[in-house]
C-alpha cells in the first residue's frame, strides 16, 4: 500500500525543535509501558560522544520519530500528537533535560550562597529557559483568568504520574516494572552524564557552562526523522514498513494498539484482549516473530511478506471498528493458544498431552513423537511449521503422527539430501495448511492423502531415484561436518528401522519398525575401514573411501568404543556379529573389507534409500 502525500509528512528536525514546535505529545493508554533498560547506557554513551565533540558541529541521529496528528480547534493549543513510534526514546529526552534544568538550579543556589551573582543568575535563568522550552508549555486560561502549566510529554496512564513527578523532583515509588525503570533511568541519567560533568567543572560559571553545552548536544545535534500521519491507519502501516527488518516483536506490540485501539468502546472486551496479549507479549522477541510468520501461512495459506503488521491486519482484524468486538479478543486468545503451540513444536516438543491409560493403546508412541524432533532439530525443517501447527490444531494426534512421519521422509530426500528448492515444497505446504483448517471448519476428517501423492510428484521431479543415489554418495560423507554427521545418522538409523520390512521384500508402502527409539545424539558412527588402521592393516586404496556412505555404519558409545581400529575380521567376530543393530550386524557375511565390498555396500544402502525414502 503506498503513502499519500498529503497523509505523511517527514522532516529531518533537531530533538530541540521537536519538542518546542510540535507539542503536546501524547502517548495513548494501549501503547507499551516504559521499557528502557540498557538502552539508556546506549542513549549515554550516544551524548557523551556528541559531547567529545569540541566543535560542536557533530549531529547523531536517534532514529525515526512516528506520530498522528489530533485536531480539535475548540482548545488553545488545537493540534496535539499521538506518539505512535519513539516514545521511549522521548520520554528519555525529556526525563534528561529535566535532569539538566534540576541541576542548573541546584548551581544557581550554591553560586548564589558563594556570592557569584552573575554565575547564580545563568543558571537560573538556563534552568528556566529548559523548563518553559522543553518541558512544559503554557496553557492562557482567559474565562478563569490563570496560567497553567502543562507537560509537553504525557505517557500512557500506567505511567505517566510517576513520569511527571520525576520531573517535578517528587519523591515517588514504583509499583510496576515499567516505574522502576523510569526511575532507574533517571539515576543512571543522574549519575553517569550529568553529575560528572558538574563535577569536573571548578567554577559555578564553568559548571553552567558544561551544563548549557550538554543541553546544545541534546536540542541541536540530536536529530530524528519526524513523520507526521493525519491518520491512524497509515501511521500504524509506516510504522510497520519502517521496522520491519526481522523485529517481528515490534509488528506484535503495533498489533496490540492497533486491536486495543478498536476496542476502546467496549471495555470487557478490552479487557480481555489486553490480558491475552500481556501473555503473548511475555514470550522473547525472536519467538515471537518466528510465530508471527509461521501464523500467517498456516491461515492464510500464503507467504508471510512486508509489511507484516499490514497482512496481520487485513486478515485478522479488517475492520474498523469491529462490528462484533468479541471476535477480535476471541482472535486475539486464538494467537496466544497457538504461539504456545507452536513454541513446542519449533523445539521439537510433541503438542499433544498424551495421558498414560493402562490397558488402552496411545493414539502415537514414542517411536513418533521423535520423529517430530528429528523433523524440526535433526533435519531443520522449519519450512513445514506453518503445516505442522495447522495439523495440531486440526487433526487427531493419530493423523498428525502420520504427517510428521511423511514430512521426514520427504524433507531428508528432497531438501537435506537431493538440495531441492524450497518454493516449490511451500507452496504445497501452505496450502495443504489453510485447506486442513478449512475441512476441521467444516467438520470433515482431516487426511493426507492428496498431500501425499503432491510430495511424491515434487520427489519425482527434484530428486529422482538416479538423483538421490547419486547425492547419497556425494553428500553423506562424515568429513563433510556436522550437519552431514546428523544426515548420516537419521539415514543409518531410518534403514534399520525399516529392516525387517526390507528383509521381507518391501511390499507396499514403508513401514517402520516402531518398538525402538534411537538417541541420536547417542548414536555414534562407525568407520568399518578404521580411521587409523593398525600396522600392518593399512590399505590405502580405502583412504578415499573412509568417510564415505559405503564405509560407515553405526553403533552404540560402548560398542564403538571397544571396537576401535581394530582389523575388519577381529571386529566381525568381537563386535559386529554381537551388535544390537541389524544393519551392522549384516556385516557378517563379507569376509573381507576391500573397495570391492564397500562397492556393494554401497549399492545396497542406495537401493534400500530409494525403498524407504519415499512416500507411495
Amino acid at each position: 500500500m503506498t503513502f499519500g502525500a498529503a497523509s505523511v509528512s517527514p522532516r529531518s528536525v533537531g530533538m530541540g525543535a521537536l519538542l518546542e514546535e510540535h507539542h503536546p505529545f501524547w502517548v495513548p493508554v494501549y501503547q507499551r509501558a516504559y521499557a528502557w533498560d540498557e538502552q539508556t547506557s546506549a542513549f549515554i554513551t550516544d551524548v557523551k560522544e556528541l559531547l567529545a565533540d569540541t566543535s560542536s558541529q557533530r549531529g547523531h541521529f536517534f532514529g525515526g520519530f512516528v506520530c498522528i496528528e489530533h485536531t480539535d480547534h475548540s482548545q488553545s493549543r488545537p493540534h496535539t500528537y499521538q506518539i505512535v513510534d519513539g516514545q521511549q526514546r522521548l520520554t528519555t529526552f525529556v526525563l534528561t533535560l529535566s535532569e539538566i534544568a534540576a541541576a542548573a538550579e541546584d548551581v544557581s543556589e550554591k553560586a548564589r550562597r558563594a556570592g557569584d551573582d552573575r554565575a547564580a543568575n545563568s543558571a537560573s535563568i538556563l534552568s528556566e529557559d529548559m523548563r518553559s522550552r522543553f518541558i512544559y508549555w503554557k496553557h492562557f486560561n482567559v474565562t478563569e483568568g490563570r496560567v497553567e502549566e502543562r507537560p509537553r510529554l504525557k505517557l500512557s496512564t500506567a505511567d505517566n504520574k510517576v513520569f511527571q513527578d520525576l520531573l517535578k523532583g517528587r519523591d515517588v515509588t514504583a509499583s510496576r516494572e515499567s516505574h522502576e525503570l523510569l526511575i532507574a533511568a533517571q539515576k543512571a541519567l543522574q549519575g553517569k552524564l550529568i553529575k560528572p560533568i558538574v563535577e569536573d567543572a571548578p567554577s559555578c560559571m564553568e559548571k553552567v557552562e558544561a551544563l548549557d553545552r550538554l543541553r546544545h548536544a541534546l536540542t541541536v545535534q540530536s536529530h530524528v526523522i519526524q513523520i507526521v500521519c493525519l491518520d491512524r491507519e497509515r501511521a500504524y502501516q509506516l510504522f510497520s514498513v519502517l521496522n520491519d527488518r526481522g523485529r517481528s516483536l515490534e509488528d506484535a506490540d503495533l498489533l496490540r494498539s492497533y486491536t486495543l485501539e478498536q476496542l476502546e468502546q467496549h471495555p470487557h472486551e478490552q479487557r480481555v484482549a489486553a490480558a491475552a496479549w500481556d501473555e503473548l507479549l511475555k514470550t522473547p522477541a525472536a519467538k515471537v516473530s518466528s510465530f508471527l510468520k509461521a501464523y500467517y501461512p498456516s491461515t492464510t495459506g500464503k507467504r508471510a511478506g512486508t509489511p507484516l503488521f499490514q497482512k496481520l491486519c487485513e486478515a485478522y482484524f479488517p475492520q474498523k471498528p469491529p462490528t462484533v468486538p468479541a471476535r477480535v479478543a476471541q482472535q486475539i486468545s486464538s494467537l496466544l493458544r497457538e504461539k504456545d503451540t507452536y513454541l513446542k513444536i519449533s523445539e521439537g516438543e510433541w503438542p499433544f498431552e498424551s495421558a498414560v491409560v493402562p490397558g488402552f493403546t496411545p493414539e502415537a508412541s514414542a517411536w513418533q513423537k521423535d520423529r517430530l524432533a528429528r523433523l524440526v532439530r535433526t533435519l531443520k525443517h522449519e519450512l513445514a511449521l506453518p503445516l505442522l501447527l495447522a495439523a495440531s490444531q486440526c487433526a487427531t494426534e493419530k493423523g498428525f503422527a502420520e504427517l510428521v512421519f511423511m514430512l521426514e521422509i520427504f524433507a531428508f530426500r528432497y531438501k537435506n539430501v537431493c538440495s531441492g528448492h524450497a518454493s516449490p515444497a511451500q507452496a504445497i505446504y501452505y496450502a495443504e495448511a489453510k485447506r486442513v483448517r478449512e475441512a476441521a471448519a467444516a467438520g470433515k476428517e482431516v487426511r493426507w492423502n492428496d498431500l501425499r501423492v503432491k510430495l511424491q510428484v515434487l520427489l519425482d521431479k527434484s530428486a529422482s531415484d538416479e538423483h538421490f543415489k547419486v547425492s547419497l554418495d556425494n553428500h553423506l560423507r562424515y568429513d563433510r561436518g556436522s550437519a552431514q554427521k546428523a544426515n548420516l545418522r537419521e539415514f543409518l538409523t531410518t534403514l534399520e528401522d525399516h529392516r525387517e520390512w526390507l528383509e521381507k521384500g518391501a511390499l507396499g508402502r514403508p513401514k517402520p519398525n516402531m518398538m525402538s527409539v534411537f538417541d541420536l545424539q547417542q548414536v555414534t558412527i562407525e568407520h568399518i575401514y578404521p580411521q587409523n588402521p593398525l600396522p600392518g592393516d593399512e590399505q590405502p586404496e580405502m583412504r578415499e573411501l573412509l568417510n564415505r556412505l559405503g564405509n560407515l555404519t553405526f553403533f552404540g558409545p560402548r560398542e564403538n568404543s571397544d571396537a576401535g581400529n581394530k582389523s575388519f575380521s577381529v571386529k566381525c567376530k568381537q563386535h559386529y556379529a554381537l551388535s544390537q543393530v541389524g544393519l551392522t550386524r549384516g556385516l557378517i557375511k563379507f569376509s573381507q573389507w576391500t573397495e570391492a565390498e564397500y562397492n556393494e555396500r554401497l549399492h545396497d544402502l542406495q537401493a534400500n534409500a530409494c525403498k524407504v525414502f519415499r512416500l507411495l
